[in-house]
C-alpha cells in the first residue's frame, strides 16, 4: 500500500462549537456560506498540485448517542464493564442528533451549493452505520418524513452506498461495546453498505479484558492511519469524502492526518481540508 504524508490546510474552517456550526455552513470562514468560492479554491489547489499530490476534503462525523453512552453517563466508565452491551444501537436521542446533521447537510447542499461527497466510508459498528444512513440517506432517496413525522425506515443504512472500513472503528477498550457484530448480521441490517472481501465475519480484533488490554495511543494512531490509507486507495479520483466514525477513532484519525485533535461531541461533524502527498518507500 502507498504511504502518504499529510498537511492540514486550516485556513478554510473555524472549528467552533458544534451548536454554532450546525446552524451555519459548518464553520466555513467568511463570507458565510460561500461554498462556490470554497469549491473554486479547492479546484485551483488541486490543479496546481504536482503528480503524487492532491487536496482532499473530508466530512468527518462522530455517531449520535448510543446505548453504551447512556450507561457511561449513568454509571461511569466502570459501569460499562458491569453492564456489557455488544455493538450497541443508537438511542432515540442519537437518531435525533444525526437527523439534526442531516437537515444541516440538506440545507447547505441543496440551498447553498455545499459540495457533495463522492465516496462514503463508515466504521463497521452499528452506531456509526446508522448515523451515516440517517445523515446521508436523503441523497439516496430514502423515505424519511411520513405525515410530518420523523421515521427511520428502509433499513439502518437508509440506502447509503458506503464502504465499511475496519480500521476506522472505535478505540479498542476492554468494553464489549467496541466488539462488532458478525458481518453476516450487519449485511442484513445495512443492505446498501459495501464490505471489503478481506473482512472476517467474526470480529477478530476486539478481545476481552483478560486477553487483550486497552489499545495504546500509538496503536490507535497506527491502525487509524491504516484506515485512512485504505480510504485514499479506494477514492483516488475523489476530492470530497465522507467518513463516519467514533470519538476515540477520530482522535487517532486527526493525529494521523496532522490535525490537532479536539473533543468531538456525539452527532458532530467537522470538515477537514488535507493536502495529501505520496511518499516513496526507500528500497533497502
Amino acid at each position: 500500500m502507498v504511504k502518504y504524508s499529510y498537511t492540514h490546510l486550516d485556513e478554510f474552517f473555524v472549528l467552533s462549537k458544534w451548536e454554532e456550526d450546525v446552524k451555519g455552513p459548518f464553520g466555513l470562514v467568511p463570507p458565510p456560506g460561500d461554498w462556490a468560492g470554497f469549491k473554486a479554491k479547492i479546484k485551483a489547489l488541486n490543479d496546481a498540485c504536482p503528480p503524487g499530490e492532491s487536496v482532499k476534503v473530508i466530512y468527518a462525523a462522530r455517531h449520535g448517542q448510543a446505548e453504551h453512552n447512556v450507561i457511561a453517563e449513568k454509571y461511569g466508565e466502570a459501569g460499562q464493564l458491569q453492564h456489557p452491551i455488544l455493538d450497541p444501537d443508537l438511542t432515540p436521542l442519537g437518531k435525533s442528533q444525526a437527523f439534526q446533521t442531516r437537515k444541516a447537510l440538506e440545507r447547505e447542499i441543496k440551498e447553498r451549493n455545499m459540495p457533495l461527497p463522492e465516496k462514503w466510508f463508515v466504521s463497521p459498528l452499528k452506531r456509526a452505520g446508522e448515523t451515516c444512513g440517517i445523515e446521508w440517506g436523503w441523497y439516496f432517496n430514502d423515505s424519511y418524513l411520513i405525515d410530518g413525522q420523523e421515521n427511520w425506515n428502509g433499513g439502518k443504512g437508509h440506502g447509503v452506498e458506503a464502504t465499511v472500513i475496519e480500521n476506522i472503528r472505535e478505540h479498542l477498550h476492554v468494553h464489549q461495546c467496541d466488539e462488532r457484530s458478525p458481518i453476516s448480521v450487519l449485511k442484513q441490517q445495512f443492505t446498501s453498505f459495501n464490505y471489503p472481501e478481506n473482512m472476517d465475519d467474526k470480529d477478530e480484533i476486539w478481545k476481552p479484558a483478560d486477553i487483550r488490554g486497552r489499545e495504546t495511543e500509538d496503536e490507535l494512531v497506527e491502525r487509524r492511519g491504516q484506515g485512512i490509507r485504505e480510504i485514499l486507495e479506494r477514492s483516488k479520483d475523489c476530492t470530497y469524502i465522507s467518513l463516519t466514525s467514533h470519538s476515540g477513532a477520530l482522535r487517532g484519525i486527526y493525529k494521523s492526518l496532522n490535525v490537532i485533535p479536539r473533543k468531538i461531541i456525539v452527532g458532530e461533524m467537522n470538515v477537514l481540508v488535507i493536502k495529501v502527498k505520496e511518499v516513496k518507500e526507500v528500497q533497502e
